[in-house]
C-alpha cells in the first residue's frame, strides 16, 4: 500500500542528511506524491526534531517526515546509502548517528503515521533486518523484508 510507486534507491550516493532528504523528496515531488513545499518542511522539521536512530552493530536509520498537509498520497521512500551520513539523534539531539538507511515517510492521513512509525521501530529492534535492507541488491528483497514487518 505505501510502496505503490516503488521508490527504493539502493546504494545512494549522498553527502549529508540534507542531501539524502532532498534527493528522495525530489522523487516524491516529481511523482506528485507530495506537494512542492514538502522538501522544505521535511528539512525544517528535521532541524527541530531529528530522526536519526542508532541500531545495534553500529548501524543507523533515519525517518524524516512532516505533516500530512504537504502530502497528496501516502508513500514511503527508502534509500540505502553507499556511505553513512550523519543525522542528529532522535532521542538526544546533541548526539550524532551515522545513518545507513533512510525512510522518508509521506502520509496523507495523520493516523497512518503513528502505526507506521511503530512498525518501523519494531523492525529496528531486529538489527539483522536493518542490515539485510542496507545490503539488499534489489528492490524485491527490500519489499520482502518490509512486508514481513508490515511496512507495506
Amino acid at each position: 500500500m505505501f510502496f505503490d510507486e516503488r521508490i527504493i534507491e539502493l546504494g545512494m550516493d549522498a553527502k549529508s542528511d540534507t542531501d539524502v532528504i532532498t534527493q528522495l523528496a525530489k522523487i516524491l515531488t516529481q511523482k506528485n506524491i507530495v506537494k512542492k513545499s514538502f522538501t522544505n518542511h521535511v528539512l525544517l522539521r528535521e532541524k527541530k526534531f531529528p530522526t536519526g536512530l542508532p541500531v545495534e552493530n553500529s548501524l543507523g536509520i533515519a525517518i524524516p517526515h512532516t505533516d500530512s498537509i504537504y502530502v497528496n498520497k501516502s508513500q514511503i521512500a527508502v534509500a540505502s546509502l553507499k556511505k553513512p551520513v550523519v543525522f542528529k539523534n532522535m532521542v538526544d539531539a546533541t548526539k550524532e548517528v551515522e545513518v545507513n538507511l533512510v525512510f522518508i515517510i509521506a502520509m496523507s492521513q495523520p493516523h497512518e503515521q503513528a502505526n507506521l512509525l511503530s512498525n518501523l521501530m519494531n523492525m529496528c529492534q531486529h538489527s539483522q533486518a536493518v542490515e539485510d535492507l542496507i545490503h539488499a541488491n534489489n528492490e524485491n528483497t527490500v519489499e520482502k523484508i518490509l512486508k514481513h514487518y508490515q511496512l507495506n
